[in-house]
């Protein structure tokens, strides 16, 4: 048995456009725990959660699941979390652009360095998750129609 690694992606609120998607990262431990991992808030007050034991359809509208890899039950839940948790969340004035899809990218890349998820995994990972978030513009045009 291995933990199973995903990344979630929410409809946006208020308006559910591309940029408004929000995005986190969610565990299922080869012990039958999960945890969702990510980051809420806005510019400049974003701060690290988890949700241990969270089911992903309770934390609002879910997109999609995007597998990103299995990883080996060698690796401690514990280190999982304490890799993904230590992912700077960037508050500075120069961070505006930046949000809760980029973290994911950064708390992948430090699982990367770590070598428990390969750089082909990761960027795959992250393509299908824009994908999933441009979809939300495809939604409001089909709307607007």
């Amino acid at each position: 048995m291995s933990h199973r690694l995903f990344i979630l992606v929410y409809r946006g609120d208020p308006l559910d456009y591309s940029e408004y998607r929000h995005t986190a990262l969610y565990v299922q431990f080869a012990s039958q725990t999960r945890t969702i991992l990510h980051i809420l808030g806005t510019q400049g007050l974003y701060r690290y959660v988890e949700y241990p034991g969270a089911d992903p359809m309770e934390l609002g509208d879910l997109v999609r699941a995007v597998p990103v890899t299995d990883l080996s039950v060698s690796v401690e839940e514990e280190a999982i979390r304490e890799t993904v948790a230590r992912t700077p969340v960037r508050n500075g004035y120069l961070d505006l652009e930046w949000n809760c899809q980029h973290w994911v990218g950064d708390a992948l890349a430090r699982l990367v360095d770590k070598s428990w998820v390969t750089e082909a995994e990761r960027a795959d990972a992250i393509d299908k998750m824009t994908d999933a978030c441009l979809e939300a513009r495809d939604d409001q045009l089909l709307a607007a129609q």
